[in-house]
């Protein structure tokens, strides 16, 4: 995708295309965090439990954290976006090198967000699975 060959309009349109599929996946982390708060919240487990009430609690909490973390990437996005312009206007190579190194930079902290949120959503699943009412 991101190389020497691209054009000014071709790195442009790919960094697009990346863009937008991160604020795509934004969009379901926020719509996936509603959902375990509401689940986190609800009374469908097994009251004999062992500390059940506190690692409920705990997983709110990093929920809280991933909803902060979700709202701030999303920020970072819509601003990336915005900036994106500025590559039709790059006429040296310092200028598109910044760009390539500021789109491999948001890539990498959209995909260690997006393999810790699963990690996380992973992790409240599996506990929930076992502390359900069956």
């Amino acid at each position: 995708m991101l190389g020497e060959q691209n054009t000014q309009k071709e790195l442009l349109t790919d960094f697009h295309h990346d863009a937008q599929w991160w604020r795509t996946a934004v969009g379901y982390f926020e719509t996936e965090t509603h959902f375990i708060d509401r689940l986190l919240s609800t009374k469908i487990y097994k009251e004999n439990t062992p500390n059940l009430y506190e690692r409920l609690q705990l997983f709110k909490q990093e929920l809280n954290t991933r909803n902060r973390d979700t709202k701030n990437l999303k920020k970072e996005l819509e601003l990336y976006e915005t900036k994106l312009l500025g590559i039709l206007e790059c006429q040296d190579i310092s200028c598109d090198t910044y760009y390539l190194q500021n789109h491999k930079d948001l890539k990498k902290r959209f995909e260690e967000f997006y393999t810790n949120f699963n990690t996380f959503k992973t992790g409240v699943f599996n506990y929930i699975e076992g502390v359900l009412l069956v």
